[in-house]
């Protein structure tokens, strides 16, 4: 498959709305995700890792970093913003440090359809978490959502969309009642309320449990990479 161009990224970029998607009306430029601008004919980063400023590009949303060097997304299925977000997710994945790890954290609380049906689509991301296959299955359910303009109206859906991937439904059923999907999908809605005051929007970049990443106007892709990068290795 051909690599997106930086003209490509540009369209992507200046195609994210000011605050993502909301559970309520936009909020103001403080929002984790502010559109991204790129210059495709002048491709270089006018910004340098020193000049990451708390307040502008960064905001501290706790006293003290995880244990764990970690970069969270938290993201919404039914979010436009977040769909076109995945491919810069995929441009940051791959270029983090081997220290750190990467997880999203599926939210309950848009607009789009029902908190149950969202946390419905939550177990699903986890049992494709669980069977090795939750890439392929995060990008099938965003498909089946904005490629193909399909609803979800409950599990059997998410289950009937994993079959179609020949991921048999018995595996399906045997990883939702394992005990450890229902410790994993606590942990997802336990990050959720810990965050809570501060994902007025999503997507929405947590990293470390401490820094909540901000991308601004002048900020091309290779920049949001690199803040994601150094907000990974603060303390």
């Amino acid at each position: 498959m051909t690599k997106p161009s930086i003209a490509f990224f540009a369209t992507l970029l200046l195609s994210l709305t000011l605050a993502g998607c909301t559970e309520a009306p936009p909020v103001d430029s403080s929002s984790a995700l502010v559109t991204a601008e790129t210059n495709a004919q002048a491709p270089l980063s006018p910004l340098l890792p020193i000049k990451w400023v708390n307040g502008t590009h960064y905001n501290i949303v706790a006293d003290t970093a995880s244990e764990q060097k970690e970069v969270v997304e938290y993201f919404s299925f039914w979010c436009p913003a977040c769909y076109r977000f995945e491919m810069i997710i995929n441009e940051i994945k791959p270029q983090l440090a081997n220290d750190v790890a990467f997880r999203k954290v599926h939210v309950n609380f848009m607009s789009f359809t029902t908190q149950e049906i969202q946390e419905q689509a939550t177990k699903a991301m986890l049992i494709g978490r669980s069977l090795g296959t939750e890439e392929l299955m995060n990008a099938a359910i965003f498909a089946h959502i904005h490629e193909q303009g399909q609803k979800i109206e409950g599990l059997n859906d998410l289950k009937q969309l994993f079959i179609s991937y020949d991921i048999a439904a018995v595996d399906f059923e045997s990883t939702l009642s394992k005990t450890e999907l229902t410790d994993t999908f606590k942990r997802n809605n336990d990050d959720i309320s810990q965050f809570k005051e501060h994902l007025q929007s999503v997507p929405n970049i947590i990293v470390n449990g401490k820094y909540q990443a901000i991308f601004t106007r002048e900020m091309n892709v290779q920049d949001i990479v690199d803040l994601v990068n150094w907000l990974s290795q603060q303390k």
